[in-house]
């Protein structure tokens, strides 16, 4: 937790400190949203511009329609952003840590 805790910052700009949103969709519900930690991870490293290109108009378990810009983080390394990944998943998702650890590769 704390990898992705360090990171997170840098997506509490867009997506508010406490996960609760802002110029980006808040957090609560990102295990709704991205039911699998391999596809959360795919989407931070992609972006919305990376996503649409590779992927489609849409992302996340409800095909939500792309209407919102958010930077690919590709320039991390994996580690790092399933670190983050797990730090949101936990923090502001509610998933048991030790489960998300797993499925994010981090166990």
């Amino acid at each position: 937790m704390e990898g992705g805790r360090a990171v997170y910052p840098t997506c509490g700009a867009c997506h508010g400190a406490a996960g609760t949103g802002g110029a980006g969709p808040a957090l609560m519900d990102v295990l709704v949203t991205f039911p699998d930690c391999e596809t959360h991870v795919r989407w931070i490293t992609l972006g919305s511009e990376g996503w649409k290109a590779e992927v489609g108009p849409t992302y996340g378990a409800n095909d939500a329609e792309i209407d919102q810009v958010m930077p690919g983080f590709a320039q991390l390394d994996e580690t790092a952003i399933r670190q983050v990944a797990m730090y949101e998943r936990v923090r502001f998702g509610g998933g048991d840590p030790d489960t998300v650890r797993q499925d994010c590769g981090l166990g």
